[in-house]
Protein backbone atom coordinates (compact mmCIF):
# COMPACT_ATOMS: atom_id res chain seq x y z
CA UNK A 1 0.00 0.00 0.00
CA UNK A 2 1.23 3.17 -0.99
CA UNK A 3 2.15 6.15 1.87
CA UNK A 4 0.89 9.25 1.50
CA UNK A 5 3.71 12.27 2.74
CA UNK A 6 3.23 15.65 3.66
CA UNK A 7 6.51 17.82 3.09
CA UNK A 8 6.66 21.27 4.86
CA UNK A 9 9.06 23.35 3.36
CA UNK A 10 7.09 27.02 2.51
CA UNK A 11 9.53 29.46 2.39
CA UNK A 12 11.91 31.41 1.12
CA UNK A 13 12.44 31.05 -2.30
CA UNK A 14 15.89 29.51 -1.94
CA UNK A 15 15.26 27.52 0.29
CA UNK A 16 12.39 25.90 -1.13
CA UNK A 17 14.01 24.89 -4.24
CA UNK A 18 17.23 23.89 -1.74
CA UNK A 19 14.21 21.39 -0.60
CA UNK A 20 13.10 19.86 -3.95
CA UNK A 21 16.10 17.40 -3.68
CA UNK A 22 14.19 15.47 -0.98
CA UNK A 23 11.16 14.81 -3.33
CA UNK A 24 13.48 13.33 -5.35
CA UNK A 25 14.40 11.35 -3.01
CA UNK A 26 11.63 9.68 -1.24
CA UNK A 27 10.54 8.97 -4.99
CA UNK A 28 13.72 6.79 -5.63
CA UNK A 29 13.15 5.37 -2.26
CA UNK A 30 9.72 4.86 -2.65
CA UNK A 31 8.09 5.02 -6.34
CA UNK A 32 4.63 4.37 -4.55
CA UNK A 33 4.48 7.30 -2.35
CA UNK A 34 2.49 9.95 -2.79
CA UNK A 35 4.51 13.03 -2.33
CA UNK A 36 2.53 16.56 -0.79
CA UNK A 37 4.69 19.69 -0.12
CA UNK A 38 3.04 22.48 1.16
CA UNK A 39 4.43 26.10 0.28
CA UNK A 40 3.26 29.73 0.62
CA UNK A 41 1.17 31.49 -2.22
CA UNK A 42 4.09 33.69 -3.33
CA UNK A 43 6.51 30.65 -4.01
CA UNK A 44 3.68 28.59 -5.47
CA UNK A 45 5.54 27.85 -8.88
CA UNK A 46 8.03 26.18 -7.12
CA UNK A 47 6.79 22.49 -6.32
CA UNK A 48 5.59 22.39 -10.06
CA UNK A 49 9.14 22.31 -11.19
CA UNK A 50 9.55 18.97 -9.32
CA UNK A 51 8.04 16.27 -11.14
CA UNK A 52 8.24 13.86 -7.92
CA UNK A 53 5.61 16.44 -6.31
CA UNK A 54 2.08 15.06 -6.58
CA UNK A 55 0.20 17.91 -5.20
CA UNK A 56 0.84 21.40 -3.45
CA UNK A 57 -1.25 22.92 -0.97
CA UNK A 58 -0.58 26.63 -0.54
CA UNK A 59 -0.57 28.64 2.51
CA UNK A 60 -0.73 32.46 3.40
CA UNK A 61 0.80 33.30 6.75
CA UNK A 62 2.88 36.58 5.11
CA UNK A 63 -0.33 37.83 3.92
CA UNK A 64 -2.45 36.01 6.96
CA UNK A 65 -0.52 37.80 9.50
CA UNK A 66 -1.21 41.40 7.80
CA UNK A 67 -5.18 40.48 9.05
CA UNK A 68 -4.81 38.39 11.27
CA UNK A 69 -8.68 38.53 12.08
CA UNK A 70 -10.14 39.20 8.95
CA UNK A 71 -12.99 37.13 7.73
CA UNK A 72 -11.38 35.93 4.85
CA UNK A 73 -8.09 35.07 6.97
CA UNK A 74 -10.44 32.74 9.23
CA UNK A 75 -12.11 30.94 6.12
CA UNK A 76 -8.92 30.39 4.63
CA UNK A 77 -7.56 29.36 7.32
CA UNK A 78 -10.17 26.63 8.62
CA UNK A 79 -10.28 25.42 5.00
CA UNK A 80 -6.42 24.59 5.49
CA UNK A 81 -7.30 22.43 8.52
CA UNK A 82 -9.78 20.68 6.61
CA UNK A 83 -7.97 20.06 3.55
CA UNK A 84 -5.43 18.53 5.63
CA UNK A 85 -7.45 16.47 8.13
CA UNK A 86 -8.93 15.11 4.37
CA UNK A 87 -6.07 13.99 3.06
CA UNK A 88 -4.73 11.87 6.00
CA UNK A 89 -1.35 11.32 5.96
CA UNK A 90 0.88 8.52 6.74
CA UNK A 91 3.67 10.82 7.49
CA UNK A 92 3.89 15.13 7.93
CA UNK A 93 7.74 16.44 7.84
CA UNK A 94 8.32 19.66 9.20
CA UNK A 95 11.80 20.87 6.99
CA UNK A 96 11.23 24.40 7.71
CA UNK A 97 11.39 24.55 11.43
CA UNK A 98 9.28 27.27 12.54
CA UNK A 99 6.15 27.91 14.11
CA UNK A 100 4.09 28.74 11.63
CA UNK A 101 5.52 25.01 10.07
CA UNK A 102 4.87 23.35 12.57
CA UNK A 103 1.16 24.57 13.38
CA UNK A 104 0.35 23.25 9.90
CA UNK A 105 1.80 19.63 10.76
CA UNK A 106 0.02 19.71 13.95
CA UNK A 107 -3.55 20.94 11.71
CA UNK A 108 -3.01 17.83 9.68
CA UNK A 109 -3.78 15.70 12.51
CA UNK A 110 -1.44 12.90 11.59
CA UNK A 111 1.88 12.17 12.78
CA UNK A 112 4.68 14.57 12.56
CA UNK A 113 8.31 14.82 12.47
CA UNK A 114 10.37 18.28 12.93
CA UNK A 115 13.56 19.14 14.64
CA UNK A 116 14.66 18.78 18.57
CA UNK A 117 14.30 21.52 20.46
CA UNK A 118 18.07 22.06 20.46
CA UNK A 119 18.45 22.06 16.61
CA UNK A 120 15.66 24.19 15.64
CA UNK A 121 15.47 28.46 14.89
CA UNK A 122 12.08 28.55 17.08
CA UNK A 123 12.47 25.89 19.97
CA UNK A 124 8.30 26.58 20.90
CA UNK A 125 7.70 24.66 17.28
CA UNK A 126 9.44 21.77 18.59
CA UNK A 127 6.54 21.06 20.72
CA UNK A 128 4.06 20.69 18.52
CA UNK A 129 5.24 17.46 16.66
CA UNK A 130 4.99 13.60 17.51
CA UNK A 131 8.33 13.52 17.53
CA UNK A 132 11.78 15.38 17.11
CA UNK A 133 14.62 14.17 15.58
CA UNK A 134 18.32 16.50 16.35
CA UNK A 135 19.90 17.14 13.03
CA UNK A 136 22.79 19.55 13.17
CA UNK A 137 21.92 23.32 11.93
CA UNK A 138 25.06 24.44 10.77
CA UNK A 139 24.66 21.24 7.63
CA UNK A 140 24.41 23.11 4.28
CA UNK A 141 20.89 23.47 4.05
CA UNK A 142 20.25 20.88 0.77
CA UNK A 143 21.91 18.42 3.29
CA UNK A 144 19.79 19.04 6.12
CA UNK A 145 16.61 18.49 4.30
CA UNK A 146 17.53 15.59 2.91
CA UNK A 147 19.00 13.80 6.10
CA UNK A 148 15.56 15.05 8.12
CA UNK A 149 13.67 13.11 5.61
CA UNK A 150 15.70 10.20 4.98
CA UNK A 151 16.17 9.51 9.02
CA UNK A 152 11.96 10.32 9.23
CA UNK A 153 11.21 7.95 6.41
CA UNK A 154 14.35 5.56 6.85
CA UNK A 155 16.13 5.00 3.86
CA UNK A 156 19.67 5.88 2.32
CA UNK A 157 21.08 9.10 0.34
CA UNK A 158 24.55 9.49 -0.53
CA UNK A 159 24.82 12.93 0.99
CA UNK A 160 27.06 14.53 -1.47
CA UNK A 161 25.39 14.14 -4.66
CA UNK A 162 21.52 15.91 -4.30
CA UNK A 163 19.55 14.99 -7.33
CA UNK A 164 16.69 17.77 -8.37
CA UNK A 165 15.33 16.30 -11.44
CA UNK A 166 13.68 19.32 -12.22
CA UNK A 167 11.59 19.22 -15.87
CA UNK A 168 11.58 22.61 -17.27
CA UNK A 169 10.75 23.48 -20.89
CA UNK A 170 13.59 26.26 -22.14
CA UNK A 171 11.58 29.58 -23.47
CA UNK A 172 13.65 32.24 -24.83
CA UNK A 173 12.77 35.67 -24.16
CA UNK A 174 12.09 38.90 -26.41
CA UNK A 175 14.72 40.66 -27.20
CA UNK A 176 17.04 37.96 -27.54
CA UNK A 177 18.55 37.70 -30.75
CA UNK A 178 21.55 34.93 -30.05
CA UNK A 179 23.55 33.32 -26.46
CA UNK A 180 23.09 34.72 -23.29
CA UNK A 181 23.85 34.48 -20.11
CA UNK A 182 21.09 35.24 -17.19
CA UNK A 183 22.32 37.28 -14.69
CA UNK A 184 20.09 37.28 -10.99
CA UNK A 185 22.15 41.03 -9.92
CA UNK A 186 19.19 41.62 -7.20
CA UNK A 187 18.30 40.34 -3.77
CA UNK A 188 15.82 41.34 -0.62
CA UNK A 189 18.95 42.31 1.70
CA UNK A 190 21.62 45.24 0.49
CA UNK A 191 24.26 43.47 1.95
CA UNK A 192 24.32 40.36 -0.51
CA UNK A 193 24.74 43.02 -3.13
CA UNK A 194 27.51 43.07 -5.80
CA UNK A 195 28.30 46.76 -6.85
CA UNK A 196 26.58 47.75 -10.13
CA UNK A 197 29.95 49.18 -11.51
CA UNK A 198 31.50 45.12 -11.10
CA UNK A 199 28.06 43.90 -12.89
CA UNK A 200 28.10 46.29 -15.69
CA UNK A 201 32.10 45.16 -16.26
CA UNK A 202 31.10 41.69 -16.38
CA UNK A 203 28.30 41.93 -18.77
CA UNK A 204 30.14 44.41 -20.94
CA UNK A 205 32.78 41.31 -21.32
CA UNK A 206 30.13 39.25 -21.75
CA UNK A 207 29.02 41.75 -24.60
CA UNK A 208 32.53 40.94 -26.54
CA UNK A 209 32.63 37.05 -25.82
CA UNK A 210 29.13 37.48 -28.34
CA UNK A 211 26.44 36.46 -25.01
CA UNK A 212 23.49 38.92 -24.60
CA UNK A 213 22.60 39.99 -20.93
CA UNK A 214 19.52 39.23 -19.47
CA UNK A 215 18.35 40.89 -16.41
CA UNK A 216 15.53 40.27 -14.17
CA UNK A 217 13.34 42.31 -11.17
CA UNK A 218 10.78 42.09 -8.54
CA UNK A 219 9.99 45.24 -7.79
CA UNK A 220 10.23 49.33 -8.20
CA UNK A 221 13.61 49.36 -6.97
CA UNK A 222 15.43 46.25 -8.34
CA UNK A 223 13.61 47.49 -11.97
CA UNK A 224 15.94 51.30 -11.97
CA UNK A 225 18.72 48.67 -10.69
CA UNK A 226 18.49 46.24 -13.75
CA UNK A 227 17.79 49.04 -16.06
CA UNK A 228 21.16 51.61 -14.82
CA UNK A 229 22.88 48.16 -15.54
CA UNK A 230 21.38 47.56 -18.99
CA UNK A 231 21.86 51.36 -20.48
CA UNK A 232 25.63 50.69 -19.84
CA UNK A 233 25.78 47.53 -21.86
CA UNK A 234 25.29 46.89 -25.64
CA UNK A 235 21.93 44.35 -26.33
CA UNK A 236 21.30 43.73 -22.35
CA UNK A 237 17.76 42.85 -21.67
CA UNK A 238 15.56 43.64 -19.10
CA UNK A 239 12.78 40.91 -18.51
CA UNK A 240 9.33 42.23 -17.64
CA UNK A 241 7.75 40.98 -14.43
CA UNK A 242 6.93 37.83 -14.57
CA UNK A 243 5.93 34.61 -12.55
CA UNK A 244 8.82 32.30 -11.10
CA UNK A 245 7.27 29.77 -13.96
CA UNK A 246 8.57 31.93 -16.79
CA UNK A 247 11.81 32.85 -15.19
CA UNK A 248 12.38 29.21 -14.74
CA UNK A 249 11.53 29.02 -18.53
CA UNK A 250 14.27 31.93 -19.23
CA UNK A 251 17.00 30.72 -16.74
CA UNK A 252 16.87 27.19 -18.36
CA UNK A 253 17.98 28.92 -21.52
CA UNK A 254 20.76 30.33 -20.72
CA UNK A 255 24.04 29.67 -22.18
CA UNK A 256 25.29 30.51 -18.08
CA UNK A 257 23.89 32.02 -15.11
CA UNK A 258 25.88 34.71 -12.25
CA UNK A 259 24.20 35.62 -9.52
CA UNK A 260 24.04 36.74 -5.68
CA UNK A 261 22.84 34.90 -2.75
CA UNK A 262 19.06 34.98 -4.09
CA UNK A 263 16.81 32.37 -5.09
CA UNK A 264 16.98 32.98 -8.60
CA UNK A 265 20.83 32.06 -8.76
CA UNK A 266 19.68 28.61 -6.95
CA UNK A 267 17.22 28.06 -8.93
CA UNK A 268 19.69 28.47 -12.17
CA UNK A 269 21.96 25.34 -10.66
CA UNK A 270 18.99 23.79 -9.45
CA UNK A 271 18.12 23.42 -12.99
CA UNK A 272 21.59 22.87 -14.52
CA UNK A 273 22.69 25.73 -16.09
CA UNK A 274 26.38 26.74 -15.63
CA UNK A 275 26.51 28.96 -12.58
CA UNK A 276 28.13 31.16 -10.79
CA UNK A 277 27.24 32.25 -6.97
CA UNK A 278 28.99 35.45 -5.98
CA UNK A 279 28.25 35.62 -2.55
CA UNK A 280 29.19 39.03 -0.05
CA UNK A 281 26.88 39.64 2.52
CA UNK A 282 26.31 35.69 3.64
CA UNK A 283 28.42 32.18 4.74
CA UNK A 284 30.00 30.81 1.50
CA UNK A 285 30.06 27.25 3.67
CA UNK A 286 26.34 27.50 3.94
CA UNK A 287 24.87 29.20 0.84
CA UNK A 288 27.24 27.85 -2.06
CA UNK A 289 25.01 26.84 -4.99
CA UNK A 290 24.10 23.01 -5.29
CA UNK A 291 23.79 21.36 -8.35
CA UNK A 292 23.99 18.44 -10.59
CA UNK A 293 25.81 19.74 -12.74
CA UNK A 294 28.58 22.65 -13.26
CA UNK A 295 28.77 25.41 -10.86
CA UNK A 296 31.25 27.71 -8.58
CA UNK A 297 30.96 29.84 -5.96
CA UNK A 298 33.45 32.90 -5.00
CA UNK A 299 33.39 35.42 -2.55
CA UNK A 300 32.11 35.01 1.23
CA UNK A 301 30.86 37.17 4.11
CA UNK A 302 32.70 40.45 3.66
CA UNK A 303 34.76 39.35 0.43
CA UNK A 304 33.68 41.15 -2.20
CA UNK A 305 34.98 39.63 -5.40
CA UNK A 306 36.53 41.17 -8.34
CA UNK A 307 35.03 40.96 -11.90
CA UNK A 308 37.58 38.78 -13.20
CA UNK A 309 37.10 36.25 -10.61
CA UNK A 310 33.68 36.19 -11.42
CA UNK A 311 34.30 35.88 -15.19
CA UNK A 312 37.12 33.15 -14.74
CA UNK A 313 34.48 31.05 -12.77
CA UNK A 314 32.00 31.53 -15.38
CA UNK A 315 34.61 30.68 -17.65
CA UNK A 316 35.42 27.09 -15.39
CA UNK A 317 32.27 26.40 -15.33
CA UNK A 318 31.09 26.70 -19.39
CA UNK A 319 33.77 24.60 -20.04
CA UNK A 320 33.02 22.00 -17.70
CA UNK A 321 29.52 21.80 -19.00
CA UNK A 322 30.84 21.45 -22.51
CA UNK A 323 33.48 18.77 -21.57
CA UNK A 324 31.22 16.64 -19.41
CA UNK A 325 27.98 17.03 -22.35
CA UNK A 326 30.79 15.56 -25.16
Amino acid sequence: MSRKILIIKSSSMGDVIHALPVAFDVKQAMPDAEVHWVVEESFADIPDLSPFIDRKILTAFRRWRKHPLARQTREEFSELKRMLRREKYDCVIDIQGLMRSALVAKLSGAESWGYSKDTIREPLASRLYTHTLPVAENLRPVRRYRTMASRVLGYDIDPDSPRYGLSVKPMIPAGVTRPYAALAVNTSRAEKLWPQSRWIDAARELEKEGLQSVLFWGNETERRRVEEIASAVKNAVVIPRSSLKALAQIIAGAVCLAGVDTGLTHLGAALGVPSVGIIVGTSAELFSLVSEKACATVGDNGVVPDTIEVLSALHAVRNAQWSSER
